[in-house]
C-alpha cells in the first residue's frame, strides 16, 4: 500500500509539469535506438499559451492485418493503436516503444492511482491477445501482438517518468514495415476516438475494406464480419447484432471522417449478408485530442531534404496530367517512391514510344505502377556485388507478372465497354457453355462481378476475337523482350526473373 500510495504520488506531481518538461523525463537512460521513446523532442511544448496540435498521426498496416480477426478490452485497443502509430511503412526495424503514464492518463481522462493498475491490466491482456490473419489462399496465421511488455514506475530515478516499454512482435513486420502496396493509413485521432472496441473495430475494416471511402458500396458475410470484428459465436441472432451496428454509425458519424447506412439480407430464413453504404463524412469532431508529446519524429535536418522530395515529387505528378489528388497520393506512396515510379515509367514510354507502341495515358501507366507495387530495376550492380536474393527475384517476377496482367484487363475493359448489349449477353452465354462448372458457380455467387468473372471474361473474349492484345501483351516473355524490363540486371538475375516467369506462368 505504501508503494502504492508513493508512486501515485509521483505521478500526480509529475502530470502537473509541461509537456516540455516531462518529456526529457520520460526516456531516462533505458531509451531505444534511434530515440523512439515517446515523449522526446523539440518544439512539444506550449506556444504562446496553447498545446500545439499533433497532425496526422496514424496506423499504417496491411490490409491482411487490418482486416484480422481481434478480440480484447477498449483499453487494450487503445494501447496497442498508440503503440503501432509509432511505427512507419518505410521503417526497416521494429523498435521498443514507450507510452508514458503521464500520457496515458491525459489521453484517456483517468485519475488518481488507477492509472497503474489500468496500464498494467492493459499491458497483460495485449501480451495474452493474439491476432489472426487470413491468407490469400485461405491459410491463416496467428501470434502476439507483442512479445516483451516492461512497465518502469521512476522510483529510481527521479528524472524518469512512469512509462510502459512494449515490443512489438518480429511476426508483425511483414505486415508494418516497408510496406509498398495493399496496405492502409488510418488516422489514430479518429480510430482512439471510439468508446467501444466493436465500433473501433468496424473502423478499421469498413475503412480499409472501402479505401478510406472511395468505394461506396460493400457486401460482407454476416459470420464473417463477426469473426473480424471478434464476435464469432455472438449474437446469433441479426437483431441483436444490429445492437453493434447502430452504435458504431453514432459513433461513426460524430468522429470520423466517414459515415455509413446497412441494409441485411436474408438468405433463405436467416440473414446472411449485410449490404454497406459508405459515406464521406465533412462534419465531424474528433472526441480525442492527442498530446503533443506523442509526435512520432524529432524535428530533424533530414525533414528539410523530405520537403524538397516532396516537391520534386509534386512536380514530377503535375508533369505528367496527375489528375488524383497529389497529397493523398504521397501519404499513401511516398514522395521517393513517387518520383522513382514517375522516372521509370516515363523511360518504359519513351521505349514504348520507339518500338511504335505508345502509352497514351502515362499518368494512368503511373497510377497502375504505384497500385501494383512494381519497383523500378536497381543501377548494374558492380562486379563483386551480391546477386539478388530468391525471394527478391520472386518479387520483381510478381511486379512484372503484375504489370503485364494489369495491362490486358485494361485492354480488355476497354473493348468490353464498346460492345453492344447483344455482344455481351452472346459472351455471357459463351463463358456459360466453355467455363468449368466450378467456376462458374463461384462466379453466380459472387453476383457476375469481381476478379474472377473479369479475368474469365477475357479469355472468352480473346478467344473469340472480342478483344485483340498487341504483341507485346499476348506473351509474358514478349511483353518484358519488349519494354526491355530486365535490362539493368545481371545475366544470371535476367535468367532467374525469367525462369520464375514461366513458373508462374
Amino acid at each position: 500500500m505504501a508503494d502504492d500510495r508513493e508512486a501515485d504520488a509521483q505521478f500526480e506531481s509529475r502530470a502537473g509539469t509541461s509537456v516540455r518538461e516531462a518529456r526529457p523525463r520520460a526516456t531516462g537512460e533505458r531509451k531505444p535506438a534511434r530515440g523512439r521513446a515517446r515523449g522526446r523532442g523539440r518544439g512539444a511544448g506550449k506556444r504562446g499559451g496553447a498545446e500545439r496540435r499533433v497532425p496526422n498521426l496514424a496506423i499504417t498496416q496491411a490490409n491482411p492485418l487490418a482486416l484480422s480477426r481481434q478480440e480484447m478490452g477498449i483499453l487494450t485497443k487503445r494501447l496497442l493503436v498508440l503503440a503501432l502509430s509509432d511505427i512507419t511503412k518505410d521503417d526497416s526495424e521494429l523498435e521498443p516503444i514507450r507510452i508514458t503514464a503521464w500520457e496515458y492518463a491525459q489521453l484517456f481522462n483517468i485519475k488518481g492511482k488507477s492509472i497503474y493498475s489500468r496500464i498494467e491490466q492493459s499491458a497483460r491482456e495485449l501480451l495474452e491477445q493474439t491476432v489472426q490473419i487470413k491468407e490469400p489462399n485461405g491459410d491463416w496465421v496467428m501470434f502476439q501482438w507483442v512479445s516483451e511488455a516492461r512497465y518502469e514506475n521512476g522510483r529510481d530515478n527521479k528524472e524518469q517518468m512512469a512509462c510502459i516499454e512494449l515490443k512489438v512482435h518480429e511476426k508483425l513486420k511483414p505486415y508494418l514495415l516497408q510496406l509498398r502496396r495493399d496496405f492502409s493509413i488510418i488516422p489514430t485521432e479518429q480510430l482512439l476516438s471510439f468508446e467501444s472496441f466493436n465500433s473501433m473495430r468496424l473502423f478499421e475494416v469498413l475503412y480499409t475494406a472501402s479505401y478510406a471511402g472511395e468505394r461506396s458500396e460493400l457486401v460482407f458475410d454476416v459470420e464473417d464480419l463477426k469473426l473480424r470484428l471478434g464476435l464469432d459465436g455472438k449474437y446469433d441472432r441479426f437483431k441483436d447484432f444490429r445492437y453493434v451496428l447502430d452504435k458504431a454509425q453514432t459513433e461513426f458519424k460524430q468522429y470520423t471522417c466517414l459515415m455509413f447506412s446497412y441494409r441485411p439480407e436474408k438468405v433463405g430464413r436467416k440473414y446472411r449478408r449485410v449490404h454497406f453504404a459508405i459515406l464521406r463524412n465533412e462534419v465531424f469532431k474528433p472526441r480525442v485530442r492527442l498530446p503533443a508529446s506523442l509526435a512520432k519524429r524529432v524535428q530533424r535536418e533530414t525533414d528539410t531534404e523530405q520537403l524538397v522530395r516532396e516537391l520534386h515529387a509534386r512536380d514530377a505528378l503535375r508533369e505528367i496530367g496527375w489528375a488524383q489528388d497529389i497529397d493523398r497520393t504521397l501519404q499513401r506512396y511516398g514522395a521517393q517512391r513517387v518520383i522513382d515510379i514517375v522516372a521509370y515509367a516515363s523511360k518504359l514510354s519513351a521505349k514504348a514510344e520507339a518500338a511504335g507502341r505508345p502509352i497514351y495515358n502515362l499518368a494512368g501507366f503511373v497510377h497502375n505502377l504505384l497500385q501494383q507495387g512494381v519497383e523500378p530495376p536497381k543501377a548494374a550492380p558492380q562486379a563483386d556485388a551480391q546477386r539478388l536474393s530468391r525471394e527478391e527475384i520472386r518479387s520483381i517476377a510478381a511486379s512484372i507478372a503484375d504489370s503485364f496482367h494489369q495491362q490486358r484487363r485494361q485492354r480488355a475493359e476497354a473493348a468490353w465497354t464498346e460492345l453492344s448489349d447483344e455482344q455481351r449477353e452472346l459472351i455471357h452465354t459463351l463463358m456459360q457453355a466453355t467455363l468449368h462448372r466450378f467456376t462458374l458457380e463461384r462466379i453466380e455467387a459472387d453476383g457476375w462481378r469481381g476478379a474472377l468473372y473479369d479475368s474469365s471474361r477475357m479469355e472468352v473474349m480473346a478467344s473469340h476475337n472480342f478483344v485483340t492484345f498487341p504483341t507485346h501483351l499476348q506473351d509474358l516473355a514478349v511483353f518484358v523482350r519488349t519494354l526491355d524490363l530486365l535490362a539493368e540486371y545481371p545475366e544470371e538475375d535476367r535468367k532467374a526473373i525469367l525462369a520464375e516467369l514461366r513458373d508462374a506462368a
